[in-house]
């Protein structure tokens, strides 16, 4: 949850600071986007890591990394500088895997999915009280947008995080860091590519990516978009992340949990990707703000909800000792999407319209609504098989 409240506090300044520096839509896009190139490359490390050397160290040293990289924020003057403490922000947050793993570790099987919604909505917590916080504290408008405030609170609620992390008990026991460590597996990306082979896991690990990639083609612009559309400030923009992060958490937290006995990871998944379209298209259409925020609910709900049943979906393809490896190749396939997003989205803004990055997100959502029904057609003709007894073949 305070992790979650660390990234929010800084969302609602960031692009308009940025563009206060001199960067355009693209350039303010792309250095937001720096973030998930830093997830990209840290977050199959972090898992692996995690699987090798236990949860717990891990979290711990990501934690404090994430609170030096909030000091550096805080001290930003100019877009270099800005980037590269980005860059910092998100190499460090690639810990979100082991999270997840180490909710699998503790979670039955049965009850896999209602654990990670708990991760995402406490995450969500956070998102919700970050934004309203960072809003108030980066400026009423565009043109006073200041990120100094926003990154100072970031960096106290880190440490605070770190500190709350040593009571944190492993969940790894010696013997199975011992597997992890000295099996038959290869370590790093060699081992990602092994894990890609899989051809469940790789459309597991597109769907991410272009999952992301749309997510982030809204989300990264929204500030300029939200201005473009109401004369939004920093204020207005916090306030609509913490409604934002309200839904997700609702979605996460309570109604992933209970929706997902009765009709499946999947069936989620596909009716996240309609619910997310489907709010973005309304969103175009709002002529006010109010009408706006209707359809931002179902955005956030619709990708609450794929968030969730996706990485229990990617989690019931790892054996027990790779879940931090799986979790981490296919968060780092969707950060490498969020870091594609950004740029994208700010190219759109600016040569194409205000609404074609939530256009085009809209789109991608249809060849990964096709890929999801695939995917569980293999998956189930799998397991018949699996359960089905050979018969005797022989004359």
């Amino acid at each position: 949850m305070l992790s979650g409240m660390g990234f929010g506090l800084v969302l609602p300044t960031f692009l308009f600071f940025a563009g206060n520096l001199g960067a355009s839509a693209t350039v303010a896009a792309t250095i937001a986007g720096t973030y998930s190139i830093g997830q990209f490359i840290s977050t199959p490390v972090w898992g692996r890591m995690s699987d090798r050397y236990g949860r717990k160290p891990m979290l711990l040293l990501s934690m404090a990394g994430l609170t030096l990289s909030y000091v550096l924020l805080a001290l930003a003057d100019n877009l270099w500088l800005l980037a590269l403490a980005r860059a910092m922000n998100g190499l460090m947050a690639g810990n979100i895997a082991v999270a997840m793993a180490y909710v699998s570790d503790i979670t039955p099987i049965e009850k896999r999915t209602q654990g990670m919604g708990y991760v995402g909505g406490s995450i969500s917590i956070g998102f919700i009280i970050g934004p309203m916080i960072g809003g108030l504290l980066g400026g009423a408008d565009a043109e006073s947008a200041s990120i100094f405030l926003p990154s100072v609170a970031a960096t106290v609620i880190c440490a605070v995080t770190f500190v709350a992390t040593l009571f944190l008990k492993e969940s790894l026991t010696p013997e199975q860091r011992a597997r992890a460590t000295h099996g038959e597996q290869p370590g790093g990306f060699v081992a990602a590519k092994q894990v890609l082979r899989r051809p469940v896991m790789f459309r597991l690990v597109f769907v991410g990516f272009l999952v992301f990639f749309a997510m982030a083609l809204f989300e990264t612009i929204m500030p300029f978009w939200a201005k473009a559309r109401f004369d939004w400030g920093p204020r207005d923009v916090g306030y609509c992340f913490t409604y934002l992060g309200l839904v997700v958490t609702i979605v996460q937290g309570i109604l992933v949990g209970k929706l997902a006995p009765v009709f499946g990871e999947s069936k989620l998944v596909i009716g996240g990707l309609i619910a997310y379209a489907f709010g973005l298209i309304f969103m175009t259409q709002a002529p006010i703000w109010q009408l706006m925020m209707f359809g931002i609910t179902f955005t956030a709900g619709g990708g609450a909800m794929v968030i969730t049943s996706m990485s229990s979906l990617v989690s019931a393809e790892a054996a027990e000792n790779e879940r931090g490896l799986v979790l981490g190749v296919y968060n780092s396939g969707s950060w490498m999407g969020r870091a594609g997003g950004p740029p994208a989205s700010g190219l759109l803004f600016e040569n194409i319209g205000a609404q074609a990055p939530l256009y085009g997100a809209a789109l991608i959502m249809l060849p990964c609504i096709v890929m999801v029904a695939l995917v569980r057609a293999r998956v189930r003709r799998r397991d018949t098989e699996a359960l089905t007894p050979k018969s005797d073949t022989k004359a």
